[in-house]
């Protein structure tokens, strides 16, 4: 059995609070021996750092403003995104621009995820980033930013154009099994042409389950489970023309460099 690395999930998240432990336990499982858990606002990062704290080996921290929950944070939010970031294994994430949301705010997001990024530099810390329909002012400021530690576009499903132009600014690129969805289909053609040295795989559980096709032991209607991860691997090693062992492989090897997971051997 290969060993894998989620490299951006929400574990934090309510819906999988009564089922954690055996979700935690199912990933082991399946060969995940880590994951890195993104929070997304003031109110659930004490809950990400506590899962850090509770099982340091195989959970990650990510702490950062979700361009959703812009428009709710306090004034005080980048103090308090300080305080959790003293832990040095924290990265920043997940953060972004998004103008899918209705009444998108993108300045007030600019301003906010430039904050971000000032902070990544500052601590030398990689960041995991959103985006969703503002790709040309995300990378405006991206390119306005450089030199920034190197970063990850999660669930990458921006134009294929602006690959390399990223991939100069020093992105890595991360996989979600969503994109299995016949309707994802160009999103998915992209992952062909990422170098194998900057590719990652995720879940974003508990959203954005893969499609059923993939008949998966942890199907469920309530969520979308994360260690379903091995059959999303397969599906990217088969558009790349590669093993599953192969691509995951280089997938974990990118994770550990990406986010210093010293911890995983």
């Amino acid at each position: 059995m290969f060993k894998l690395i989620d490299s951006h999930n929400h574990l934090q998240d309510h819906r999988l609070s009564p089922h954690r432990a055996q979700v935690i336990a199912d990933m082991k499982r399946e060969g995940i021996e880590h994951a890195i858990v993104n929070g997304t606002s003031e109110a659930d990062w004490q809950d990400v750092q506590e899962l850090h704290i509770s099982n340091p080996e195989f959970l990650s921290s990510a702490f950062g403003l979700h361009p959703w929950k812009v428009k709710d944070r306090s004034p005080e939010w980048l103090e308090k995104l300080r305080h959790f970031l003293k832990n040095p294994r924290a990265s920043i994430g997940e953060c972004g621009l998004d103008q899918w949301i209705i009444e998108a705010n993108i300045i007030d997001q600019v301003a906010v995820l430039r904050d971000h990024i000032k902070l990544s530099r500052e601590l030398d810390r990689p960041l995991t980033l959103h985006c969703l329909k503002a790709w040309p002012e995300l990378f405006a400021l991206l390119k306005e930013s450089k030199p920034i530690p190197p970063f990850l576009l999660h669930s990458f499903g921006g134009p294929s154009h602006l690959i390399k132009p990223l991939l100069k600014l020093g992105a890595h690129f991360s996989f979600s099994g969503y994109f299995l969805h016949e309707r994802k289909r160009k999103a998915l053609e992209n992952f062909r042409l990422i170098p194998e040295d900057r590719l990652m795989v995720e879940t974003d559980a508990p959203d954005m389950a893969p499609p059923k096709s993939l008949l998966t032991p942890y199907q469920n209607d309530n969520f979308h489970h994360p260690a379903d991860l091995r059959w999303s691997i397969k599906g990217l090693a088969e558009l790349r023309g590669e093993s599953p062992k192969c691509c995951a492989e280089q997938c974990r090897s990118n994770s550990i460099r990406l986010f210093a997971l010293t911890s995983v051997s």
